[in-house]
């Protein structure tokens, strides 16, 4: 149960700043709102920017987001994604489900903070990165809760799962999320969150973010095949 303190911190951190959001951001007025989810948006923007910096290999880096596009479209990840959430919608009565929950999940748990967190959860059992995170991310989910909708509040489960998982298995992934390998991902998810950033502030999707998930699991193979010394460039 120790390993798991982190998680379930970091993700009830999460869920009751996305509630609180949601109950407070409805008195503020429609004009506001918008004007918070594009400051928002710039905010998240910077984040990503910060993360995805230094860019040690940009051709792996937009090799696994071309190719990461190409199979979530290949897939339907972002059309899927869309029909569950309006779907939701329907049978709940509430909007912008599906934006404030993709949003949030990747903003929380794309990003080496997570990462690294949960290791250090799983192998100390002093979850002191991931209680941090849980500030930083139950006001994250205030924030984007009170403009993004209700969808936000489901990222925290999301978020404990997430970290849950990669707590357990610390010692198997500890000697594999660390290095370059750790930073390609924290680069290539840093411009996911950009982009979910840029999609705030213009307040319509320019990037189908949904479709870019594959991206991440792409610059892992390629970061693991760089550590063996296979590369195409």
């Amino acid at each position: 149960m120790d390993h798991l303190l982190g998680s379930i911190v970091n993700g009830t951190g999460a869920l009751i700043g996305a509630l609180i959001g949601i109950g407070w951001g409805s008195r503020l007025s429609s004009d506001f709102r918008k004007q918070a989810l594009r400051l928002m948006g710039l905010v998240v923007v910077v984040i990503g920017v910060k993360m995805a910096l230094p860019l040690n290999d940009p051709v792996n880096t937009l090799v696994s987001l071309v190719v990461g596009a190409w199979l979530g479209s290949l897939l339907k990840i972002g059309k899927r994604l869309d029909a569950f959430g309006h779907w939701v919608e329907r049978h709940s009565g509430r909007g912008g489900f599906m934006q404030g929950f993709v949003s949030a999940s990747l903003i929380f748990n794309v990003g080496a903070l997570a990462i690294v967190g949960s290791l250090q959860a799983g192998l100390t059992k002093h979850p002191t990165i991931l209680e941090t995170k849980a500030i930083l991310d139950g006001v994250t989910a205030l924030l984007l809760a009170s403009t993004a909708g209700w969808g936000v509040a489901l990222a925290g489960p999301v978020t404990f799962a997430y970290e849950a998982i990669l707590s357990l298995m610390a010692g198997l992934l500890k000697g594999f999320l660390v290095g370059p390998l750790l930073n390609d991902l924290s680069v290539v998810g840093g411009i996911l969150i950009a982009a979910i950033g840029l999609n705030f502030v213009a307040e319509k999707a320019l990037i189908t973010i949904a479709d870019l998930l594959p991206a991440l699991l792409i610059t892992v193979i390629l970061g693991w095949l760089k550590l063996q010394g296979i590369t195409f460039v």
